[in-house]
């Protein structure tokens, strides 16, 4: 047996370590997940109290999301070398820092800079603790284990904005001061995580220490991963675009702002129950059939949200469903990643997987509102978003058939 089936084995021994773990990384996530997508929920009140036009709020999102890019390529490959637990302590303890900042900021532009450097480490998280958890989970299991952790993510968003709601009376500062301590509380859950992998021979003799990125792409993984990644981008385009843009158009059609409120839960409500669905499926037929599936699916219930004369209970429906695929079967790409990369390369791989998506979520709601500003009629609008469900799709069965005798 080798040293890497031997560190495996011994992580897969102890139960109620795995369970522990599952539960600390789910919480790391949920916090993950508000955090990034916190300055949508005080993105009226930075608005007047800096005097902020729409392209200002736009430059805040991108450069979380930049440092988040900068975050997973960089710090990824480090967690393979010196072990995932200190880089996702020293991640979140940065976020928490520079989040906490963010209550301090006496101008935009302290405030981009700030939630660009809180963004590393935020996006810095991710692949060691999505590392962490396909290490200390069963073999028979691993997928289906954190695909379950990763659900915390959109969930994190959910519960944040309910919790974001009820102190936004008080000001933007509190909420971003919440949000550190939220930060600082998952610092405390990483250090309560037994570490999985420290590898600096495995990483050595796997060749990442000349060059990051040709040992995750050695060994026949080149081309699965391109394909991986293309349908990660394209899928975190869609969704983002979905998530950015359907309350706007729910309004256009006569909606209240109350029902444009509930599209969104809709949509992300629908990701959650598809997540979980494909869990047992994903365990027991590998990751990449399953959920090429759904998001074949997906393409067909997206292009139907544009339907004329359509309902608002058959809209939000379409919703439901389109979420229950597109954004269940984007919850799921952690669980091919950890398939695809081993533990030598798994943070580098990981971390490269994450910030493409990154990209794809930055590049998402830019061209949805291009797509919204043309003026295009909703049936075309919906038809031309099915696009990139099609492209993933296609990208993870192509995946799959190059990993069948995995």
């Amino acid at each position: 047996m080798s040293a890497i089936e031997d560190i495996e084995a011994a992580a897969q021994k102890d139960r109620s370590t795995r369970v522990g773990v599952v539960i600390l990384s789910f919480l790391i996530v949920m916090v993950d997940g508000y955090d990034t997508l916190m300055v949508s929920f005080v993105a009226p009140l930075l608005a007047k109290a800096m005097q902020l036009e729409p392209i200002n709020i736009g430059q805040l999102f991108a450069a979380g999301y930049c440092g988040a890019i900068v975050g997973a390529v960089s710090m990824g490959p480090l967690s393979d070398r010196y072990g995932r637990k200190p880089l996702l302590v020293g991640a979140l303890l940065l976020a928490a820092m520079m989040t906490f900042a963010c209550s301090l900021a006496q101008s935009f532009h302290q405030l981009a800079a700030l939630r660009f450097v809180a963004g590393i480490g935020l996006g810095g998280a991710l692949p060691a603790v999505i590392s962490l958890t396909a290490e200390h989970a069963g073999a028979t299991r691993r997928a289906g284990t954190v695909t379950l952790m990763y659900i915390g993510y959109p969930l994190g968003a959910v519960v944040g904005g309910a919790l974001t709601a009820a102190v936004l009376h008080t000001g933007w500062q509190i909420v971003f001061a919440c949000a550190g301590v939220a930060c600082l509380l998952a610092t405390g859950a990483a250090l309560a995580i037994p570490e999985s992998f420290k590898g600096r021979e495995a990483v050595r003799a796997a060749g990442q220490g000349r060059n990051f990125l040709r040992a995750p792409l050695s060994e026949g993984r080149l081309w699965p991963a391109v394909s991986l990644w293309l349908g990660l981008f394209c899928l975190l385009m869609l969704t983002y675009a979905l998530v950015s843009w359907t309350p706007s158009l729910v309004v256009s059609r006569g909606g209240t702002p109350q029902l444009a409120a509930l599209a969104g839960i809709a949509l992300n409500l629908g990701g959650i129950s598809g997540a979980l669905f494909s869990i047992p499926l994903i365990n027991r037929f590998g990751p990449y059939l399953p959920i090429a599936l759904m998001t074949l699916m997906g393409s067909v219930f997206v292009a139907l949200i544009g339907a004329p004369l359509a309902s608002q209970p058959f809209v939000f429906a379409i919703l439901f469903l389109a979420g229950f695929c597109v954004l269940g079967a984007q919850i799921n790409f952690p669980a091919m990643m950890v398939e695809l990369f081993p533990p030598p390369v798994r943070g580098a791989g990981s971390g490269i997987g994450m910030a493409v998506g990154r990209l794809g979520s930055i590049i998402g709601p830019l061209l949805g509102g291009a797509l919204v500003a043309a003026k295009l009629p909703e049936t075309r609008l919906f038809l031309a978003a099915a696009v990139p469900a099609l492209l993933a799709a296609l990208a993870m069965f192509s995946a799959g058939w190059m990993r069948r005798d995995r």
